[in-house]
């Protein structure tokens, strides 16, 4: 996961300060990923209000407020962003939201989103830049019961294998491929949707799932 910010767009002050105190949140949100409570505050947006000399920055998250998140709710509970001269709201995301086309389409100042992901918009031509870099690994899981017997990506032929899309395939297309997979041909891909019923249910053998979230759930 990668907070990303468009070269250019910054006002004056805005490059230096905001780049900064993001910075100083990236130790907490390492600490708030790995924890298992949702992020503090959950709204549309979380800020204080304007105080006169501090520089308004919104950063987009790539989901619904929760857990992965808790590291930049943290830095404006405790006044880290305010210590550094910015006002820092940050707007939740959703479902039909593109971290990386609000960044692009200049709506945010910075956005959270899966290096992948930021990849694509690159080769489509989004100015984006990736700033700061919060995972080590991928939080990005293929999980399945025991009896389905995959173990490894190659184990994944002839499978009905699950994934949400919206860019959160591209990594397990690219384990598949250096497994000798093409995923055109040798799996059946399923639309899953946000949740883990239909690998509970058996209609899927396979289902994406994150560390901190949809992996939880199952077990």
């Amino acid at each position: 996961m990668s907070p990303l910010h468009r070269p250019g767009r910054t006002r004056r002050t805005r490059r230096t300060r905001a780049t900064t105190a993001l910075g100083l949140a990236l130790a907490l949100a390492l600490a708030g990923c790995s924890g298992g409570d949702d992020g503090a505050a959950g709204g549309d947006a979380a800020s204080g209000s304007p105080d006169a000399g501090l520089t308004p920055v919104r950063l987009q998250l790539q989901w619904f407020t929760q857990a992965q998140f808790a590291g930049y709710f943290a830095a404006v509970d405790q006044g880290y962003y305010e210590d550094e001269g910015l006002d820092v709201e940050i707007v939740e995301g959703g479902v039909d939201i593109v971290p990386q086309t609000e960044l692009a389409n200049d709506a945010v100042d910075y956005a959270i989103a899966w290096v992948p992901k930021a990849l694509a918009s690159r080769e489509q031509g989004a100015g984006i830049t990736d700033v700061a870099q919060i995972f080590q690994r991928s939080g990005t899981l293929q999980v399945s019961f025991k009896e389905a017997g995959i173990t490894s990506a190659a184990d994944l032929a002839g499978k009905d294998v699950g994934n949400w899309g919206f860019g959160n395939e591209f990594e397990l297309f690219a384990g598949m491929t250096e497994a000798g997979l093409d995923p055109a041909t040798d799996v059946t891909l399923v639309q899953q949707q946000f949740d883990m019923n239909a690998l509970l249910s058996g209609e899927i053998d396979a289902a994406q799932a994150m560390t901190y979230n949809e992996y939880a759930q199952v077990l």
